[in-house]
């Protein structure tokens, strides 16, 4: 971690406490220093070359992934409060390459944290998601979110979402 996200981390500290006595300053400043020992104590999980996020992309993304899941959390509420027919939950399985690892597992979560959707699976490119109704299912495969998080290490990323058999078999991996 660079020392500008640590002054970053602890920016946010004191704007979502909204406290600037000492006591509050405090803490935000042994978490922030409690992070930063830790993040350098975790391995390593990018490979030579990979490059980091970048900054203004992910804070863009994180505003867009908010007003998503506000939008899902709209869609599923009609959906569960509304006729049973509504609901077809589903399971599917889909490969989609990512420039690096960490662009991988920021998909995945995206779309656990997107209401109607849950990652079930994640192995290598391939991932297994459990969706509401067909919608939900829909969305994941028009690959906008896929775009913007593939976007956010590099500018000129381009990303499709594959469907796979739902029973694919992967080194004796049901």
């Amino acid at each position: 971690m660079s020392l500008a996200a640590a002054v970053g981390l602890f920016v946010l500290w004191v704007l979502f406490s909204g406290k600037l006595d000492a006591f509050h300053l405090g803490i935000g400043a042994l978490s922030v220093a409690f992070l930063y020992w830790q993040e350098s104590r975790l391995p390593a999980i990018r490979g030579e070359g990979e490059r980091r996020l970048r900054i203004v992309t992910t804070v863009v993304y994180v505003f867009w992934l908010l007003w998503q899941m506000l939008l899902a959390a709209w869609y599923v509420a009609k959906k569960i409060l509304g006729p049973k027919e509504g609901l077809q939950p589903r399971m599917f399985r889909f490969r989609c390459e990512m420039p690096s690892q960490v662009n991988s597992v920021l998909f995945a979560n995206s779309i656990t944290l997107t209401p109607g959707t849950l990652t079930v699976d994640v192995e290598g490119d391939e991932m297994v998601v459990h969706a509401l109704t067909a919608d939900t299912e829909k969305d994941v495969f028009e690959g906008d979110m896929a775009q913007r998080v593939a976007r956010l290490s590099e500018a000129s990323a381009s990303v499709s979402v594959e469907k796979l058999p739902l029973e694919t078999k992967k080194e004796g991996r049901v």
